[in-house]
């Protein structure tokens, strides 16, 4: 879907820190707790048994237990403020985000299940709350008329940009907020530097 979702360390954007495949970047510190020691750390434990392994499996468990209890929390988070002011819940927002940047194509249910890495029969449940709160409708596919395929309605577009808007800034608040909590400020920081830390990053500094 087109609404970006990135992360910047020094004043982490939200609108970046949440995508899930960017969460392996290079540990910020190598203290205790400081995720997954590097290469180098690994090759200087290596001589002495097991040890230097051992805290390398404990910092990484330790990093996801982080990551599991921060992303649920935000999930949570999200959820209740977009149902609250827009009526919307999360689930649905982002698969109404999938079909809107389709638009003025459609997609299958498989399709949705694929780009929000969710069951058939999850993205099946909500595109049918979609429909029936006039956000999605069923576009005849003549090439196959077994498959069912689905596309944003005008309402649904409209809805997206403002809901959009409130996850943006909601995001952002969340990340902001996060960096000082000191059971996630680690983890923010993991993120964000796996942003950065990507080729050809480009990196955007905030005016002074």
């Amino acid at each position: 879907m087109k609404r970006t979702a990135s992360s910047k360390p020094a004043a982490c954007g939200a609108s970046s820190c949440c995508c899930p495949d960017r969460m392996l970047g290079a540990p910020a510190g190598r203290g205790e707790g400081t995720g997954p020691k590097t290469e180098e750390d690994e090759a200087v434990s290596e001589p002495h048994d097991s040890d230097g392994r051992e805290t390398a499996t404990e910092d990484v468990a330790r990093l996801w237990e982080r990551v599991a209890t921060m992303f649920s929390w935000l999930e949570g988070q999200l959820d209740r403020t977009l149902t609250r002011r827009h009526g919307v819940g999360l689930a649905p927002l982002m698969t109404l985000g999938v079909l809107v940047c389709e638009h003025p194509g459609s997609v299958t249910v498989g399709d949705v299940a694929r780009r929000l890495s969710v069951s058939a029969s999850a993205a099946s449940r909500i595109l049918a709350q979609l429909e029936s709160s006039g956000w999605a409708t069923r576009v005849a596919w003549p090439c196959d008329r077994r498959i069912s395929r689905m596309a944003a309605t005008e309402a649904g577009r409209r809805l997206w940009t403002r809901a959009g808007r409130t996850l943006d800034r909601e995001l952002d608040f969340s990340f902001r907020t996060l960096r000082f909590d000191e059971r996630y400020a680690h983890v923010v920081a993991r993120l964000c530097r796996a942003e950065d830390d990507r080729p050809g990053h480009a990196r955007h500094h905030e005016p002074p």
